[in-house]
C-alpha cells in the first residue's frame, strides 16, 4: 500500500508540473526551511512558485504545482495543483489534490483528503477523511463522519450529517432534516 501512495504523489508531481510552468511562463522550485526561511530558483521569488514548493514547513502567496512539505503547508491565496503536508494543509481556494493530518480550505474544487477535511465555504469533488465538514458540498463524502450544511451528492460513513439534501446519505446513522424521514438507519435522502 505504501508504494502505491508514493507512486500516486510522484505520477501527480509529474503530472501537475508542466501545467505549473505553463501557468507562469518560468518555473521554479523553492526550498523551505520554515515558513518565509527559503530559497527559490532560478529567480528567487518565494512568494509565487510556478513549479515545486518543498521543504519543512512553508508558506506562499501562490502556488500553481506541487507543495510537499514534512510539518505545514500554506498558499496564502490561491493554490493549483497538489499540496501535500504530514501535518497540516490550508489554502483559501485551491483546486487540486489536497492531503494532511488536517487539510483545510475555503473553496475546494477537487480532491480533499486527510484524518480531518475541511472546506468553509463551497466544495466540489470528493471530500475522503475520518471526518469530513463542509458548508455547501456537491461531490462524494466519504468517511467515519460526514457533515454539510448542504449536499448535493452522496455522503457515504458511519454518521451522516445535513440539513438540506439533494442525493442520497448510507451509513449506520443518518440525518437529513429534509430528507425521506429526518433520522434513518442505513440509507437516507431526497431526489
Amino acid at each position: 500500500m505504501k508504494k502505491v501512495l508514493w507512486v500516486a504523489l510522484f505520477l501527480s508531481i509529474l503530472c501537475a508540473w508542466p501545467k505549473a510552468a505553463a501557468a507562469y511562463g518560468n518555473s521554479n522550485i523553492k526550498v523551505s526551511l520554515w515558513d518565509r526561511i527559503a530559497v527559490a530558483a532560478p529567480n528567487n521569488n518565494i512568494d509565487e512558485i510556478s513549479g515545486l514548493d518543498f521543504g519543512i514547513g512553508s508558506a506562499a502567496e501562490h502556488v500553481s504545482g506541487v507543495q510537499f512539505d514534512f510539518i505545514y503547508a500554506n498558499a496564502k491565496n490561491d493554490f493549483d495543483g497538489v499540496q501535500w503536508a504530514w501535518i497540516y494543509a490550508v489554502t483559501p481556494e485551491f483546486k487540486g489534490w489536497q492531503g494532511a493530518l488536517f487539510a483545510q480550505a475555503d473553496t475546494f474544487t477537487g480532491l480533499q483528503s486527510g484524518l480531518v477535511t475541511w472546506t468553509k465555504q463551497d466544495f466540489t469533488g470528493v471530500q475522503w477523511g475520518g471526518v469530513n465538514l463542509a458548508d455547501s458540498f456537491t461531490g462524494v463524502q466519504l468517511g467515519f463522519v460526514n457533515y454539510a450544511k448542504s449536499v448535493n451528492g452522496l455522503q457515504f460513513g458511519f454518521v451522516n450529517y445535513t440539513e438540506n439534501i439533494y442525493g442520497l446519505q448510507l451509513g449506520l446513522a443518518n440525518i437529513a432534516k429534509n430528507g425521506f424521514l429526518p433520522a434513518m438507519i442505513f440509507v437516507n435522502g431526497r431526489f
